[in-house]
């Protein structure tokens, strides 16, 4: 559901700017990642850097991220946060998913 104040983002938007906050905050500088590479494997972000990435996905996308959500299923690449987020938006509509 998308409104005007509002706008959904498509899946490409939500890995772009997944991607810009993993080079931005978290990789080491020259290091690149794919759309799949494994996030959680332990070489790519340590269990800090996971915490970190799950608060800015909130936050940058308006959701909540409830605990029974917080699992390897939902983050263990870009790809698949993205696809996350946009189930999480489908659902509630951005700026709508806070308690």
């Amino acid at each position: 559901m998308a409104t005007d104040a509002h706008p959904t983002p498509e899946a490409s938007e939500i890995e772009g700017r997944i991607v810009e906050f993993l080079h931005r905050e978290l990789l080491e500088p020259g290091v690149t990642i794919g759309r799949d590479a494994d996030l959680l494997s332990g070489e790519v972000i340590d269990s800090i850097g996971i915490l970190r990435l799950a608060t800015f996905v909130g936050e940058e996308f308006r959701i909540v991220i409830q605990p029974a959500d917080f699992v390897v299923e939902n983050f263990r690449s870009v790809a698949v946060i993205a696809g996350y987020v946009v189930r999480a938006l489908a659902a509630h509509g951005p700026g709508d998913t806070r308690p």
